[in-house]
């Protein structure tokens, strides 16, 4: 006999000023389902009062009969008061009211409401505030737990989703949630966006918009907290190679949004003799990412906080890139990119130098890296998501 189509509520977030990572995560799987997903109904939702019309229009809104749209007006303040903080179900009984599911999934992760009628799922992209703690804490899982809400909704959901091996071994070490309750689907890149550029009207346009110099090694935001880029390590790096006279008239291109911590780093390199030889080019625009990474001698993003996936969208450029050795990273491009330990100068002076000066080894990287990068399509991350909820589904009826 046929299963019977599994009835899923997807709550997004939404940043209240500009698109991040998480975002743009939810666009890419919603629109990743839509491809895959014809039979299973989905109802995409989200709640929020001020603005409620300009943050609706900035959320998805896919075309398909499977797929419909609620994003109510109402303060995020009352469910966080009601709902989350002691647990009267508003969102199921209030704003879900009337509407029958079988799984509420918080895909972009965060807040889990109190639902009684479905399998619950709360999607984990990393947990830094337990393995990074901040003010010098030790990432001790003994010690008490940073952030006790997140804990909390990891406790109440049926099922988490991690989105990388190092995520789940963090889960179980500083959680102790069991191995058989979190599944592991790993975030995507979107291949329609992030690809090669050969077009060279396209490429010269880029170049222009964005005043990209000929030949650049570039970092990219956001630089706040400064250990997601570790940039001033990377200028450090830059400043050696320029005085050792090896790079030629290769420049350091800071790629987006200006902020305090960036103009920090301009002083920096300032008083490392190297103003000159960086420049920034603003916030750059989604559609023209790709051309900016493509034009590109390299891509340099030692971080000390990313987990998995950051970097495939790089390899899906045919980009050289040099990133961090921690598990989450190793996980996307160990073997592919030149990893080394987060603030390790030299060490990062050496990768630049290997990525401008080894033209067959990086020859080498791209063709590994844009194989790896097509593994990771959204279609192909999203059927595994469509298969949880089938199972989920089976479940709770």
């Amino acid at each position: 006999m046929k299963a019977v189509p599994v009835s899923v509520v997807l709550e997004c977030g939404l940043n209240a000023d500009f698109k991040r990572g998480i975002d743009y995560y939810v666009d890419n799987m919603v629109d990743g389902l839509v491809e895959v997903d014809q039979r299973n109904r989905y109802l995409l939702f989200s709640f929020f009062f001020r603005e409620h019309a300009r943050k609706s229009a900035r959320m998805p809104h896919p075309v398909a009969p499977n797929f419909k749209t609620l994003y109510r007006r109402f303060p995020e303040s009352l469910v966080t008061a009601l709902d989350l903080e002691r647990g009267v179900p508003v969102v199921e009984k209030a704003l879900l009211r009337g509407r029958r599911f079988d799984v509420y999934h918080a895909l972009s992760g965060g807040r889990l409401p109190h639902v009684r009628g479905a399998k619950t799922v709360v999607t984990f992209f990393d947990l830094v505030v337990e393995a990074h703690p901040l003010a010098g804490g030790r990432p001790d899982p003994g010690r008490v737990i940073s952030d006790p809400d997140t804990y909390e909704y990891a406790r109440r959901a049926d099922c988490l989703v991690a989105t990388g091996d190092q995520t789940k071994k963090d889960l179980m070490r500083f959680y102790a949630i069991p191995e058989e309750k979190i599944v592991v689907i790993p975030t995507g890149v979107n291949l329609k966006v992030f690809h090669e550029v050969a077009d060279e009207g396209e490429r010269r346009r880029v170049r222009a918009r964005y005043g990209l110099p000929e030949r650049y090694l570039m970092v990219i935001g956001p630089y706040v907290p400064p250990q997601r880029t570790n940039a001033e390590s990377t200028l450090r790096a830059y400043a050696a190679l320029r005085r050792a006279g090896t790079i030629g008239d290769c420049r350091l291109v800071f790629v987006g949004a200006e902020n305090d911590h960036l103009r920090k780093l301009l002083g920096l390199a300032e008083d490392l003799g190297v103003r000159a030889q960086c420049s920034t080019t603003g916030y750059v625009a989604l559609e023209d990412l790709a051309a900016v990474y493509g034009l590109s001698s390299g891509v340099v993003h030692p971080t000390s906080i990313e987990g998995f996936g950051y970097g495939l969208e790089v390899l899906a450029c045919g980009v050289p890139f040099i990133t961090s050795n921690l598990p989450g990273v190793l996980e996307s491009v160990g073997g592919i990119a030149w990893t080394v330990t987060p603030n390790d100068v030299p060490a990062i002076e050496k990768a630049m130098g290997d990525v401008l000066l080894k033209p067959e080894l990086c020859r080498e990287m791209r063709e590994k890296g844009l194989a790896r990068a097509a593994k990771y399509s959204y279609s192909v991350v999203a059927g595994r998501l469509a298969s949880l909820y089938e199972r989920l589904g089976a479940e709770a009826n």
